[in-house]
């Protein structure tokens, strides 16, 4: 009898407090656990661009958020299979995360678009996203969408000339294009003009498959071409090791439009940093998540692009660079 009289005043506290609203109710616990969830979308693979992601936690953690701590990322990787990307971006806006980010190129970012104006989407790529109708302009972007490019297309003539200095002797230059590319027609305008200017034979030669670039070097082999360019595009980018195993096989001199080639081998590149582009995106996702509107945070340009040379691969070809280039590289690698 006295257990049941002690037990009774416990119950009627346990009521009070509740109705005093200082229990913790289930869901209270559920809301109060819950955290953001960012949705990552790439178009090409964790293989290729795992120091891509790194990039964007970095910044991610400047505005305060770390994966698995405070804010949940989900991840799709198309892993270069472009057609891929609608359907798996279709997956990540069907959990209703928080955020979307969309890398590897422009078919993240535009099949986000296509899909959800609510959702707050960032982008990373290397074109213009006025022109393809993402933002309203650079700094103001409007709507839900906001991020950071290098505007790549800028840069085809520059890595031309560059690659002239690089191997002045070279006349039949080939450039490698992805036709299946938003800006291919401006880039290889571009290249044709800077070439025409410089007295170059220039040959475009399409790839948008693996199968077309071996396709490609087969037919740069059989013209006996002296230098080759590699055009800015997501796809490329993300075949650098079959693209680099065929010109070091070919002992081709080369340019690239991303530091990553150099840095596993290729002769030289030329282009604004990819890991600064995705710093900053990480930092924008944070911010988002914080409060700020996608369509008040300016599109981010890196203000620089630096020129790596790859002295080691150089050797190895038995190309004795020009010692004025030399000087000009932002880095070497020994």
């Amino acid at each position: 009898m006295s257990g049941n009289n002690h037990t009774f005043p416990m119950r009627r506290r346990a009521l009070l407090v509740a109705l005093g609203g200082s229990i913790v109710t289930p869901a209270l616990v559920q809301a109060q656990a819950r955290k953001p969830v960012i949705g990552y979308l790439s178009a090409r693979s964790i293989e290729t661009d795992g120091h891509l992601l790194a990039a964007f936690r970095v910044g991610l953690k400047e505005s305060g958020y770390v994966d698995g701590d405070n804010v949940t990322m989900v991840f799709r990787w198309a892993d270069g299979n472009f057609d891929r990307v609608g359907a798996l971006a279709a997956e990540l806006v069907n959990r209703k995360p928080d955020l979307l980010v969309g890398t590897g190129g422009t078919p993240s970012a535009l099949a986000f678009k296509a899909l959800t104006t609510a959702i707050p989407i960032v982008f990373t790529f290397g074109t213009d996203p006025v022109s393809l109708g993402l933002v309203s302009s650079y700094s103001r972007p409007g709507g839900n969408v906001t991020g950071a490019t290098m505007l790549a297309s800028s840069l085809e003539g520059k890595r031309l000339d560059l690659l002239h200095e690089m191997v002045p002797g070279a006349r039949s230059i080939a450039m490698m294009t992805n036709p299946s590319s938003l800006f291919a027609t401006s880039l290889v305008r571009d290249a044709r003009a800077t070439a025409s200017a410089r007295g170059l034979d220039l040959t475009v030669l399409n790839a948008s498959t693996a199968g077309e670039i071996d396709r490609a070097f087969d037919t740069m082999t059989a013209a006996r071409t002296d230098a080759l360019v590699i055009s800015t595009d997501g796809f490329l980018i993300g075949e650098r090791e079959r693209i680099l195993a065929r010109t070091a096989a070919m002992r081709l001199p080369a340019i690239y439009p991303a530091r990553e080639f150099a840095d596993a081998g290729g002769l030289a590149s030329y282009a604004a940093p990819l890991t600064e582009m995705y710093r900053w995106a990480g930092v924008y996702a944070g911010r988002i998540l914080k409060g700020t509107k996608p369509g008040d945070l300016p599109v981010q340009q890196p203000t620089t692009c630096e020129l790596v040379v790859n002295l080691k691969t150089a050797k190895t070809m038995g190309l004795a660079l020009p010692p004025a280039f030399v000087a000009r590289a932002d880095d070497t690698i020994e």
